[in-house]
């Protein structure tokens, strides 16, 4: 596991989101579909695949 993340009660993985990816996406037409793209990408990226985004936490599981 990521030394960044936790598990929940429930086995999902939490991993926390770059405060960068904010800043990143600012001014976007869709700015929630990039932010879903990045997250996305950054989760795969460490090998876990992104169930849903829950503030500034990726709730993730293995892939």
């Amino acid at each position: 596991m990521n030394s960044h993340s936790t598990s929940d009660e429930k086995g999902a993985i939490i991993v926390p989101i770059p405060h960068s990816y904010v800043w990143l996406t600012e001014g976007y037409h869709d700015r929630p579909k990039l932010f879903k793209q990045y997250v996305a990408g950054y989760v795969q990226s460490i090998g876990y695949q992104l169930i849903e985004i829950n503030g500034m936490n990726a709730i993730c599981e293995r892939r």
